[in-house]
């Protein structure tokens, strides 16, 4: 699969539990699919997707999904001081994260990264754990 940024082909990686996922070594960007990073999210106690908030920004213009060639929809969350953001295709259901990963990072070390900046996504004041 390509990145749908640098159009180079992306390193497949196998996280815990046979995560799937690719990162582009050129930008360190993650491709992930929506089961998979839910699964990484439950796994370390945080919400899922569905109650993860966020918000659609339909008139910014992205990226393409490396799979459909569909443009991607821009989803931001995060607080005013630390605005984070990503992709997601409607058609395939994968998630393009920008996340700035070392190309040498192995799955469980993509994970951590991915945690990491969900940590931040979520709505202010909301808990982690149960």
């Amino acid at each position: 699969m390509e990145c749908p940024r640098d159009a180079v082909d992306m390193k497949e990686l196998v996280c815990r539990d046979d995560t799937q996922l690719q990162l582009c070594e050129t930008c360190g960007g993650v491709w992930i699919d929506g089961g998979d990073l839910n699964r990484v999210l439950l796994h370390n106690n945080l919400p899922g997707l569905d109650s993860m908030g966020g918000k659609a920004d339909l008139d910014q213009l992205t990226d393409r999904c490396p799979k459909d060639q569909v443009d991607l929809i821009l989803i931001e969350g995060g607080d005013k001081s630390d605005p984070h953001s990503y992709l997601y295709c409607e058609a395939c259901g994968g998630f393009w994260l920008e996340l700035d990963v070392d190309a040498d990072a192995d799955g469980e070390a993509v994970e951590a990264e991915i945690v990491s900046f969900f940590k931040g996504f979520r709505p202010p004041g909301a808990r982690v754990g149960r």
